[in-house]
């Protein structure tokens, strides 16, 4: 575990490769943050991602049960949870429209994926559907950065950033497919080779290229000054999705049935909720609870936030 490949597999190494890769690398040259806002603004994302990763390895232990059927204590805990995150973010003062929508398609996704991997059936209009919402978490991240900062979200910058988010969550499937296969983990290249066999690239490819279709027409858009800087920081984040794909390995191992009593998935986001108020209650503290003002303050920087699939595996 003391070793640079068991740090980066523990959730903190993968909420670092997650801050590092979208955070530092893309949505602070994108938006063009301040290094000095950087530095206040890096360890709370870094905090809330964490949590994420937290509460992730919890939930995919119990990925067989299926909340919208078994509407008992586990479904409950969710909103919980959910309600718990939202009043921390007000807390800090980095809740905003943009965010409030980001945690409700956080949790539509979680419905989503926990549907289909609860109920084992899978469509093409599925997996597309969980790939554009999976990237909800990094989603989240870019929006506390302005809400922290006191400023609205261009739509156009964002507009443009959704199918990068999608293909780079593209790219990352294909990066780790075949230790997604052997852990029976949820992965876009995998769901497409079950449903169309060898033609699998084909037919993925394809949806590759529409989602770069789009960002290159909504690049062009761009002043010419920052077209180039940002096509070439975006496409770092997606390049094995327009590379080769791996060559198919066999079908994914079906999850190992859940605890009918769901009670570690309680438990564990009971905990994940306590740790969420917890370390954000904290980080209001050491900068002083003051009341909220209309003069942005510089603040240390998917359910709440969703489990998402194994979304901080970096290489």
């Amino acid at each position: 575990m003391n070793t640079p490949a068991g740090l980066a597999a523990t959730p903190l190494g993968k909420a670092a490769g997650i801050v590092r890769d979208y955070v530092l690398r893309m949505y602070y040259v994108v938006d063009e943050v301040p290094r000095r806002q950087r530095l206040r603004l890096t360890p709370v994302l870094l905090g809330v991602e964490y949590l994420v990763y937290r509460v992730d390895s919890l939930a995919e232990r119990n990925a067989a049960v299926d909340l919208d059927a078994v509407r008992g204590s586990d479904y409950e805990a969710f909103h919980t949870y959910k309600r718990a995150f939202e009043k921390a973010l007000r807390l800090l003062r980095a809740w905003n429209d943009d965010v409030a929508f980001l945690v409700d398609e956080a949790e539509r996704f979680v419905r989503l994926e926990n549907g289909t991997t609860s109920r084992g059936t899978v469509a093409r209009e599925d997996v597309l559907a969980m790939v554009e919402l999976r990237p909800t978490d990094v989603r989240l991240l870019r929006a506390m950065t302005f809400a922290l900062r006191g400023r609205p979200m261009d739509t156009a910058t964002r507009d443009l950033l959704w199918p990068v988010e999608v293909l780079a969550d593209i790219a990352n499937d294909l990066r780790h497919y075949e230790q997604d296969v052997a852990a029976g983990t949820l992965n876009v290249y995998a769901a497409f080779v079950e449903l169309f066999g060898d033609a699998a690239a084909t037919e993925l490819r394809r949806e590759v290229d529409r989602y770069e279709a789009m960002f290159l027409e909504r690049l062009s858009a761009l002043p010419p000054d920052r077209r180039a800087r940002i096509a070439d920081v975006c496409r770092r984040r997606y390049a094995e999705a327009v590379q080769p794909y791996p060559r198919t390995v066999g079908h994914r191992p079906a999850p190992a049935p859940a605890s009918p009593s769901g009670r570690g998935l309680r438990k564990g986001v009971a905990v994940g909720g306590a740790l969420t108020v917890g370390a954000l209650a904290a980080a209001a503290y050491r900068r002083g609870r003051t009341p909220a003002s209309p003069t942005p303050v510089p603040l240390p920087p998917h359910i709440g936030l969703p489990p998402h699939i194994e979304r901080g595996r970096t290489s």
